[in-house]
């Protein structure tokens, strides 16, 4: 009986087994045919939406998708979000053929190096995405060169590069010089093959059944166009987040060579890009307000307040101004701005040694320099040409006919200069503790990329324009956030310097006897000036120089300069003084003297975007200048108006400094006044001391009118030196008068100088200019009015008022100025 049950028990056991496995073999089979199903109708989803997948649009979440719908607490970095199916699982092209080669290449954009490789990071990812081969194009002119294609100037170490995408460095390159000139690119494209804007953003959005239709449409090639590949939100990789996040990996491999990185300077806890746009002209806007569309479009609009506030936009565009706002960051803030040290990429609109000299350290390429004369020297004694040396279209043409053997590379020199100068500061950003940068900035955003996308929260910008997984940017942990106003929040006292549009150099000589107000550079044909009209560089400023004088026969005087002029390579060459003078004001008789200073045999290279910095100094040391910002000229077409005639003004009004209280009634009288006098015209305010809120919004008004330029000559915004003050409390009149005439001759038709107590009086000041225009006149006189002081300090009123007196001011022609503009104004 025992071994019966026993029996009976074994059997009753293998069926209760076999049917838990027959159970368990169905389960399986459902749960893998579920699985199946599932997967089919993943791919049929991603595929019929041109390859986008149902919960994402281009890789980042629907809108209304927040971090806490995704499990992502505040602060964390999304950069690990899985993606179920990849579209490079998805879309398998056939295979390359001589028929059908599967080649991408681009035309140049316009710009320079930052947007060269930001194009050349784009054509890669493109050509990754898509499983073509990328053919890189040729470089033709200064603007488009990189030194990516030139291996010879040892600039970049591109070995992963190569071993990570398919690359052609060969097939775009134009080695017949006389026949790339005719023909221009080699690569016969088809028109339907050459992509416009607006095929460019939509191309990698639009997924593998996108992709299929365009390898029926050019089974060949491609060409991307010339425009930046980058989309919506602004400077964003285009494509969903396997294509952005190529892009990212791609940074990776942009590696300088041994060389070069052995050039980089100490690594500081901070780093600066320093920019500022539309210098020398009426344009700052040009940096403003893309800056402000950038973060506009980054940010959700309930946060502009918060990341967008008016101080850090124009923050962000003249960062010395205002560094420690910049920084919104509590860990790497500082009380003290003398308590930063920082790595510093300038691009020469300022000069940071005024007011953080010994704070920061610069990359500096002139042992590069050295070393590439080293080899084209080398070159030479090989029996070879120094063309050998180039790959690209525009180092061979500039080396082709290199004659000069003390300067073997003298004709490419400065845009080498450049070219190098900016790789390594670019570099030198990478590394440092946190980041601060421009958002409309192409250097900037390439310094971002660089750093990686684990650092992008350590910086005032990166993390508001790398957000791939997410539509709009997903702000720093406020625990450490500082420097982000709050609803609650009164806005901040904007600083002056801030409401400045025009940046001057405000630097002092190393004696304190000499303050500079800018450097100038201005066209001017002297009687021996021969074919092209030549470019002068120049200093206006206001003390003593060292200088002797000569007595001429005819009683004349000639002033003869002790010192001379180095710019870069340059060194050692003459300087001329004139000495300007202000017979109008009596009050300024004990001024120092207004100098304009012109170094008569210094080379402008149009090449070369950054100039650099021009030095004055004697030859016992004693007196020496160096002035780092950016070369004022007159104002040309804006950005926005390329193509477009420039817009002319037909007076220019130069409101000289004056420390004289006014009313804010009565500038917002004075200004709608000449506004509405029936002439074209525009007002350069040159600012001592109306920074009251009342005044400042009145300027803020008429600015945003394009009425008027604000030149800040306070004290605040200046240098700490000394001489500053003095400078100020004297009253430069003549320093205004040249600076206002330099930045529009030969462009407005005339200028005229008054004080803030002077109006333009009379109903046909428009006809009298047009009178004296017709005629040719050097010198118009016009009809103001000059207002007692007391008047200024109320309200504006031009009747009733007998203490008003009359009088005639001369306006000096300066649009068709033949001779130097200080023969006409002193």
């Amino acid at each position: 009986m025992t071994g019966m049950a026993r029996s009976g028990s074994l059997k009753a056991t293998r069926k209760r087994r076999n049917r838990s496995l027959l159970l368990l073999s169905c389960l399986i089979g459902l749960v893998s045919t579920w699985s199946m199903l599932c997967s089919w109708h993943y791919l049929n989803v991603n595929v019929t939406n041109n390859g986008r997948a149902a919960d994402f649009q281009g890789g980042r979440p629907r809108s209304g998708a927040n971090r806490s719908d995704r499990g992502l607490s505040e602060g964390t970095p999304p950069w690990s979000i899985p993606k179920k199916v990849l579209n490079s699982a998805i879309y398998n092209p056939p295979a390359a053929t001589l028929q059908h080669r599967r080649l991408l290449t681009y035309n140049r954009h316009g710009g320079r190096l930052n947007n060269q490789i930001i194009q050349f990071i784009g054509a890669i990812q493109h050509a990754k995405i898509l499983k073509r081969r990328l053919v890189v194009p040729d470089e033709k002119v200064a603007v488009e060169w990189t030194g990516l294609i030139d291996e010879s100037f040892h600039i970049w170490n591109l070995t992963t590069l190569k071993q990570a995408y398919d690359i052609d460095w060969e097939t775009g390159l134009d080695v017949n010089i006389d026949k790339a000139r005719k023909e221009g690119f080699i690569l016969d494209v088809p028109k339907d093959c050459v992509l416009n804007k607006f095929q460019l953003m939509d191309l990698l959005m639009g997924g593998p059944s996108h992709w299929i239709e365009w390898d029926r449409k050019c089974p060949d090639i491609i060409n991307l166009g010339q425009e930046l590949p980058l989309c919506s939100p602004k400077h964003s990789f285009c494509g969903d987040s396997e294509a952005v996040s190529e892009a990212h990996k791609i940074y990776s491999h942009l590696r300088l060579s041994s060389y070069m990185q052995s050039l980089l300077p100490p690594t500081q806890p901070l780093a600066i890009h320093s920019r500022r746009a539309g210098e020398g002209g009426y344009d700052l806007e040009i940096c403003l307000d893309p800056t402000r569309k950038v973060c506009n479009d980054h940010v959700r609009q309930e946060d502009w307040k918060r990341y967008c506030d008016e101080r850090t936009v124009r923050g962000n565009c003249a960062i010395w101004a205002d560094l420690s706002y910049a920084i919104k960051d509590k860990r790497f803030w500082k009380q003290d701005e003398r308590e930063y040290r920082f790595n510093l990429a300038s691009d020469g609109t300022h000069d940071w040694s005024i007011d953080y000299g010994g704070q920061f350290v610069m990359a500096n390429s002139t042992s590069w320099i050295q070393h590439i004369d080293e080899v084209a020297l080398q070159t030479i004694q090989k029996g070879q040409t120094l063309q050998s040396l180039g790959n690209s279209f525009f180092l061979r043409d500039r080396l082709k006919s290199q004659k000069d053997r003390k300067h073997l590379l003298l004709r490419a020199q400065g845009i080498m200069f450049q070219l190098s100068s900016t790789i390594l500061e670019m570099f030198s950003l990478v590394n440092a503790d946190y980041f601060v940068g421009g958002f409309y900035s192409t250097l900037s955003l390439n310094v971002c990329h660089l750093r990686g996308l684990d650092r992008v929260m350590n910086s005032n910008m990166c993390w508001m324009l790398i957000h791939p997984y997410s539509e709009k940017v997903i702000p720093p942990p406020i625990a450490f956030a500082i420097n982000i106003p709050t609803d609650e929040d009164s806005q901040e006292t904007m600083p002056p310097a801030l409401m400045s549009d025009i940046e001057h150099a405000f630097v002092s000589s190393s004696d304190g006897n000499f303050f500079a107000i800018d450097r100038y550079r201005f066209m001017f044909r002297r009687p021996n000036d021969l074919g092209k009209i030549p470019t002068y560089i120049a200093v206006l400023g206001q003390g003593t120089v060292p200088m002797t004088t000569e007595k001429l026969s005819n009683g004349e005087e000639r002033i003869h300069a002790k010192f001379t002029c180095s710019m870069g390579n340059q060194k050692g060459t003459k300087a001329s003084i004139y000495v300007l003078g202000d017979d109008e004001n009596t009050t300024a008789k004990n001024n120092p003297d207004t100098l304009f200073i012109v170094c008569d045999e210094l080379k402008y290279d149009s090449d070369v975007t950054i100039q650099p910095p021009l030095s004055l100094q004697s030859p016992d040391g004693e007196f020496s200048l160096r002035i780092g910002s950016s070369l004022v000229r007159a104002r040309n077409v804006p950005r926005f108006s390329r193509g477009q005639s420039i817009k002319t003004w037909g007076l220019l009004h130069c409101l000289l400094p004056s420390s004289r209280k006014i009313d804010s009634n009565w500038l917002l009288k004075y200004l709608r006044h000449h506004k509405l006098l029936g002439v074209q015209s525009h007002v350069h305010i040159y600012n001592v001391d109306w920074h009251s809120p009342q005044i400042q919004s009145t300027l803020a008004d008429y600015r945003g009118e394009k009425f008027i330029t604000r030149h800040d000559w306070s004290t605040q915004a200046k240098s700490r030196s000394s001489i500053a003050h003095n400078f100020t409390e004297n009253l430069a009149r003549s320093a205004a008068k040249m600076d206002c005439v330099l930045r529009s001759r030969g462009v407005d038709s005339y200028a005229l100088f008054t004080d803030i107590d002077e109006f333009i009086h009379g109903s046909n000041v428009a006809t009298q200019l047009k009178s004296c225009e017709d005629d040719h006149f050097d010198k118009c006189l016009i009809d103001v009015s000059v207002a007692p002081s007391n008047l200024i300090k109320g309200n504006f009123h031009l009747t009733n008022i007998s203490e008003i007196k009359e009088e005639k001011r001369e306006c000096v022609n300066i649009k068709n100025l033949a001779l130097p503009p200080w023969t006409l104004i002193t």
